[in-house]
């Protein structure tokens, strides 16, 4: 498996914003992580990306600990935030060959990889801009390049849709789709979109509160129901008998 989580806990302060988290996750599958604001979605991939430390449990990627290699997770994982931190001075190809340099890659590889990564994300026309003249979609798709430009083993996307226009939500569900990036890789994605679990997922896992409350492959569940109804249906389920 190339991500193992176990009883993996975040409080910030008297708030467990992820409780007890247990599960893995298998190369070739895409989790869609779901549920309402504050159920500690975002916590979890930060966590996973090694942004934040765990207050207690741990978490593996390809075999590398949540804690102790931290920097190994890095260079075999992508992170797509839904804000991400990019430097507005910078042109988008100095921004991306800053990044690819950060992560040590030889210098052939990086410019290939750039030159892919820029076409794959409709980056091409405005490769010469600087980062802050652009809107926050095409923003966006430059942190989507960020995320894949090293090829990692895993891909953790935070609401990747956000400000995504109708040819940047087809060319990321057709990027986490591809057999050539999901093959051999596992893909987490946070989303409020039932379009793009129905599209692009093999799994569904949904938080309330930081617990997990529902973790199933039967995606069949979302033919006649809309998130909010599964939500209502799971949470249902998992609370105690009165």
């Amino acid at each position: 498996m190339l991500i193992e989580v176990n009883h993996l806990t975040k409080c910030f302060g008297p708030d467990k914003v992820v409780s007890d988290a247990t599960f893995s996750v298998d190369a070739g599958e895409r989790v869609a992580i779901i549920g309402r604001n504050g159920a500690g979605k975002t916590t979890l991939l930060r966590l996973l990306s090694t942004f934040l430390p765990p207050t207690s449990g741990y978490a593996k990627i390809s075999g590398f600990d949540l804690l102790s290699k931290a920097n190994s997770i890095r260079s075999i994982v992508g992170y797509l935030p839904e804000q991400a931190p990019l430097y507005p001075d910078m042109t988008v190809t100095s921004y991306l060959r800053y990044r690819g340099k950060l992560r040590r890659l030889p210098r052939e590889y990086l410019i290939r990889r750039l030159h892919e990564v820029v076409d794959f994300c409709n980056l091409a026309a405005i490769r010469d801009a600087r980062i802050q003249t652009l809107s926050n979609g095409r923003r966006h798709a430059v942190a989507l390049a960020d995320a894949i430009l090293h090829e990692p083993d895993v891909l953790l996307f935070d609401d990747p849709l956000v400000g995504a226009d109708p040819d940047q939500t087809e060319k990321l569900t057709e990027l986490m789709t591809s057999p050539v990036v999901s093959d051999g890789r596992a893909i987490l994605f946070v989303t409020h979109n039932i379009d793009l679990v129905r599209t692009a997922a093999t799994r569904m896992i949904c938080l309330n509160h930081g617990n997990i409350i529902a973790d199933t492959s039967d995606l069949d569940v979302l033919q006649n129901k809309t998130l909010a109804e599964l939500f209502r249906m799971w949470t249902t389920a998992a609370e105690p008998p009165v």
